[in-house]
């Protein structure tokens, strides 16, 4: 029986779209992707996701591979990245739904300690029952660490939790552990059906 059910944030909770937001600072198609590709595609902000890198060790590697005319832009994006982002309203109701048939919720991302600036976008956050930020434990998903420690830190049961993500890399590692999950690609009638066919009542 499913009493728990854990969300992704970027994608799921909350539109998280680099390529849009990095349009502000550029019509340069050409700088455009190398923001994309020494910021927000490269290893920096993985580490950054990881809590092992700081914003201004990654304005100061991002910069050294960048003409200097974008150098201003790399410190900007740094302060201002998480501004644009904007809530998948519908969640709040389905969040709403569950919490009312008395689901435990967990919020499940990989993000750095900017979170902090991102809680309040988040759709009904005063619903969940546990926050787990990949940057607090220097791990990401889908490594099995972190995984792991989401479910001791709660004292989850993996069979009794449903996992939402956007990424099936993500969903394929929760299911090593025996957590079911839903690959959400922003259909939120696809996401209500599954919730339907694994006995989740909303």
């Amino acid at each position: 029986m499913i009493k728990n059910v854990v969300f992704d944030m970027g994608n799921v909770l909350i539109n998280y779209k680099p390529e849009a937001f990095i349009q502000s600072f550029t019509s340069n198609e050409k700088h455009q992707q190398m923001l994309l590709n020494e910021i927000f595609y490269s290893d920096l902000w993985q580490r950054y996701d990881r809590g092992t890198i700081s914003k201004n060790e990654i304005i100061k590697k991002a910069s050294t591979n960048l003409p200097e005319a974008l150098h201003s832009s790399v410190s900007e994006i740094m302060d201002t990245w998480y501004e644009k982002m904007t809530p998948i309203s519908e969640m709040e109701t389905i969040l709403e739904h569950l919490k009312e048939n008395e689901y435990q919720l967990f919020l499940f991302s990989n993000v750095s300690q900017d979170f902090k600036y991102i809680k309040h976008i988040v759709p009904g956050l005063n619903y969940f029952d546990g926050l787990f930020i990949s940057s607090d434990w220097k791990s990401l998903k889908p490594e099995e660490e972190l995984y792991q420690n989401f479910f001791d830190h709660f004292d989850l049961l993996p069979s009794e939790c449903f996992f939402i993500d956007d990424l099936e890399a993500n969903i394929k590692a929760a299911a090593t552990f025996g957590m079911n999950g839903h690959v959400f690609d922003g259909d939120i009638s696809k996401l209500k059906n599954h919730f339907y066919k694994s006995n989740i009542y909303i």
